[in-house]
C-alpha cells in the first residue's frame, strides 16, 4: 500500500484551508449582488441557510464511492475495525441500515424544508428589532482581518454553545430526543443529519443562531463560515479519520474518531469541531482512557 508521509497530508490540508479562506473571496466578490440581487431580505437569508443541502449533496457525492468500493487506500483510515452494516453477513443488519438510511433521508427533509425555514424567519424578524438587516452588498465587503476576526469569533461563540447544548441533551431528563441521533453507533455520512427535530434546534439551531446573533456577520462571512462548520460537521460523521481533512490539522481541533467514540461509547466528548472545550472541561477523560487501551492493544475496554 501506499505510503505517504504525515507531512504531506498536513501539507494538503492546510493547502484545503488556504484556499477556502483566500480564494473564496476574491473569487465570489464580483458575482456576490447579481446572486442575490431582486430577493427580498428575508428570503436571501432563506437561500443563504439552505446551502446546507448543496453541501450534503455533494459530500455524499464524494463519499458513496469510497463507502461502496471498499479500496484499500480508503480503508486503512476507517475508524472503527466493525464491518459497515451493508457488507454485513447478516440480513437483518443489513435490512435495518437501509431502514435507518430512510429514515435518515426524511428526517433530514424535515429539519432542512421545515424547521431551517421557521427559524430563519424568526431570527429575522427578531434581528430585525435590534440590528440592521445581514449586508448582501459588497459596499461593506469584509476585509481578510475582519474575515478570520469573524469566522474564529463564530467558530468560539458557536461551538462553546454546541458543546453545552450538547451536554445537556445528554441529561437523562432530555436525552429522549437526543437519542435519536445515537441510533447510529457507527457514523456514516448519514449520521451527520440524523436528528430529531427538536434535537436539532436544540443542538444545531440555537448554537448556530447564537453566533449570529452576536456576531452579526456579513452575508460573505456567514457563506465562508457554513462551508467551514458543514464540513466539519460532516467529517465528525463520515466513518474516517482523513489525514488531509481541512478541518483537522491545527492543534486545537477535536479529532474525527473522538466523536466516532462518542457514538459508540455513548459518553464523553460533547465538543464537536475544537477539542478546547472537552479539555477544559475534562469531558475528554473516557475518550483518552479507550484510546490509551486501544494503542496498547485491548479492544475489551468498558466504561467504568
Amino acid at each position: 500500500m501506499l505510503h505517504v508521509p504525515q507531512l504531506v497530508w498536513t501539507a494538503l490540508a492546510v493547502g484545503q484551508s488556504l484556499v477556502w479562506f483566500f480564494a473564496l473571496p476574491p473569487l465570489f466578490k464580483p458575482y456576490w449582488e447579481g446572486l442575490w440581487g431582486g430577493l427580498a431580505p428575508l428570503t436571501q437569508q432563506l437561500v443563504l441557510n439552505q446551502l446546507v443541502v448543496l453541501y450534503f449533496i455533494a459530500a455524499a457525492i464524494l463519499m458513496i464511492p469510497i463507502y461502496a468500493g471498499n479500496m484499500p487506500f480508503f480503508e486503512q483510515f476507517k475508524i472503527s475495525s466493525k464491518v459497515w452494516a451493508w457488507r454485513s453477513a447478516k440480513k437483518q443488519e443489513r435490512d435495518d441500515f437501509w431502514a435507518l438510511t430512510r429514515r435518515s433521508l426524511t428526517l433530514f427533509a424535515i429539519n432542512v424544508c421545515c424547521i431551517v425555514p421557521v427559524l430563519t424567519a424568526l431570527k429575522y424578524f427578531i434581528m430585525s428589532k435590534f440590528t440592521a438587516d445581514m449586508s448582501f452588498t459588497t459596499d461593506d465587503w469584509p476585509s481578510y482581518p475582519t474575515l478570520f476576526a469573524h469566522n474564529v469569533a463564530l467558530t468560539l461563540v458557536h461551538e462553546f454553545g454546541f458543546y453545552w447544548c450538547h451536554r445537556l441533551a445528554h441529561h437523562p431528563n432530555l436525552y429522549t430526543y437526543h437519542k435519536v441521533h445515537h441510533d447510529y453507533q457507527q457514523n456514516t455520512i448519514l449520521a451527520s443529519q440524523h436528528e430529531h427535530p427538536i434535537d436539532y434546534i436544540v443542538t444545531i439551531a440555537t448554537p448556530a443562531l447564537l453566533a449570529l446573533a452576536i456576531i452579526n456577520p456579513h452575508s460573505f462571512t456567514l457563506f465562508h463560515w457554513m462551508a467551514w462548520l458543514i464540513v466539519a460537521n460532516i467529517d465528525d460523521h463520515v466513518g474516517y479519520a482523513f489525514p488531509w481533512s481541512p478541518v483537522r490539522w491545527f492543534w486545537f481541533a477535536a479529532s474525527t474518531d473522538q466523536h466516532e467514540f462518542h457514538h459508540s461509547k455513548n459518553m464523553g466528548c460533547f465538543a464537536s469541531k475544537l477539542g478546547v472545550f472537552d479539555w477544559w472541561f475534562e469531558s475528554e477523560r473516557p475518550y483518552l482512557a479507550w484510546r490509551a487501551k486501544r494503542e496498547r492493544g485491548d479492544t475489551a475496554w468498558k466504561p467504568k
